[in-house]
């Protein structure tokens, strides 16, 4: 497929300047849809295809576990909005969350990422697509 992300690539270039990041090795195809039955959604191909070349990045990117940990328990939060229309993917380390928009119409969309503000309960746009996120994040530009 020529619209798969080159995920290798783009993780050498960021970890040869951030020695901070530690990625896991892959993620098999059954963890991947023990996620998708888990939270009741497919995983958008591009998260998909991150979490086989990496299950996480040990900063940035949960592993397929803390994926669905982390939306699960978020779920059960008692927030203003509910959580349940966001697939969070990773966090900040500071209790805020990445994730992706979840509409009735289309699931889990790829198309934009926000950040869930854990201490105000916003949610903020942050990012066109996973790939932006990362690059942004890792950038000090999110």
């Amino acid at each position: 497929d020529s619209n798969m992300m080159d995920w290798h690539v783009i993780y050498r270039e960021l970890t040869s300047k951030h020695n901070y990041i530690k990625p896991n090795p892959p993620a098999t195809e059954k963890q991947i849809s023990d996620v998708e039955k888990s939270l009741g959604c497919k995983l958008p191909n591009d998260l998909k295809e991150l979490l086989l070349e990496m299950n996480g990045d040990n900063w940035l990117i949960f592993s397929t576990e803390q994926i669905t940990e982390t939306n699960l328990s978020a779920r059960k939060l008692d927030c203003f909005m509910p959580l349940d229309c966001l697939l969070f993917f990773g966090g900040n380390g500071c209790g805020d969350y990445y994730g992706y928009p979840i509409t009735s119409q289309d699931g889990v969309r790829n198309d934009n990422v926000f950040m869930w503000d854990h201490e105000y309960d916003n949610r903020i746009w942050k990012a066109n697509n996973l790939e932006d996120a990362i690059k942004k994040y890792y950038n000090d530009e999110i």
